[in-house]
């Protein structure tokens, strides 16, 4: 791509479009910020949330005793709308749910989180998944 060739470029983005369907738009990033996008912001944080709202559904209905038709309504329902709040600003939280947001954090989030983002924790992380002893910068 940094050849600036525009016909091989339109076809890399066909190619794109077929492969990872449905992709609407292409972005153009480096491999290190590729790496960040995936696995870090993809699969370290939004598909350990996703698991992880499983596992609160699961202590909701088996260990509360919340019918799980009335469970997974509340949690479908409002995770569309934190999702939407969260990330795109739609609408603020109330001043009572950022109280009980405060408490999540709190309780379910380590201070040094943010260390996901850094270069010596992408190679920790590619290397586990990738079964590998070493990466090369």
């Amino acid at each position: 791509m940094e050849s600036g060739n525009e016909e091989k470029i339109t076809i890399a983005e066909e190619v794109i479009r077929l492969m990872y369907a449905p992709v609407i738009d292409v972005h153009w990033v480096t491999v290190k910020q590729l790496a960040y996008l995936e696995p870090t912001l993809v699969e370290v944080v939004a598909c350990m949330i996703g698991d992880l709202l499983n596992d609160a559904l699961r202590e909701t209905v088996d260990t509360v005793g919340v019918p799980e038709p009335a469970a997974k309504a509340m949690l479908f329902g409002h995770v569309q709308v934190a999702l939407a709040n969260g990330l795109r600003g739609d609408n603020p939280f109330s001043d009572a749910c950022l109280i009980a947001m405060d408490y999540g954090r709190e309780k379910l989030v380590k201070d040094d989180w943010k260390s996901i983002f850094n270069d010596d924790e992408l190679d920790y992380v590619l290397k586990q998944m990738l079964h590998l002893d070493h990466i090369h910068r």
